[in-house]
């Protein structure tokens, strides 16, 4: 089973998908939730109860994936981890996709992140590299949910982690056909 870091935007994007949970089931990967990406992933929006047409921040809650093994927590476990992390930090200034990236790269795993600057440099490291686009795709294809409900999840995507992949994108094309597919 192939084992995957997540970074802060790729645990909004799918966070703010509602498929969270069942996202990380379906596909056949191991997913990691490094400690700084966790201390980054702490909320997303959602329509304030009040006045739905504005969006509030809420908080993010992990347990549930984590309690249920779908997502385990790790952290820089070796020199080589630590000095990579400092490093990645000091060009990428961001902790989150900094430790990711430094785990992944001596681990040999693959990194979920649509951060351009972190694929940069997880290419330069030679690390593997996976879009919201490509995971929310293979969902879609192994749990082949109906076109509103893959739509709706593309769309809450957009809209609580405002996300939407450039025209550049893995995928762009069945993405912007998966949300117009449920407005036909």
């Amino acid at each position: 089973m192939p084992a995957v870091i997540l970074d802060a935007c790729g645990t909004l994007n799918l966070y703010a998908s509602g498929q969270f949970v069942p996202i990380l089931a379906a596909l056949p990967n191991k997913w990691y939730l490094p400690a700084a990406v966790e201390k980054e992933s702490q909320q997303y929006r959602q329509p304030d109860p009040v006045d739905p047409e504005k969006l509030i921040a809420v908080p993010i809650d992990l347990l549930p994936a984590i309690n249920k093994g779908f997502l385990t927590r790790c952290d820089c476990e070796t020199d080589e981890e630590t000095e990579l992390y400092v490093q990645l930090a000091s060009r990428i200034g961001d902790d989150g996709e900094s430790m990711g990236l430094a785990i992944a790269k001596c681990r040999g795993w693959s990194v979920l992140t649509d951060d351009k600057k972190a694929c940069r440099i997880a290419t330069e490291l030679g690390v593997d590299v996976l879009a919201t686009t490509e995971v929310m795709k293979q969902w879609s294809e192994i749990v082949k949910p109906s076109a509103a409900d893959l739509s709706a999840a593309l769309e809450a995507i957009e809209r609580f982690a405002n996300y939407t992949p450039g025209r550049g994108a893995v995928n762009f094309d069945w993405w912007v056909d998966s949300i117009n597919t449920s407005e036909k």
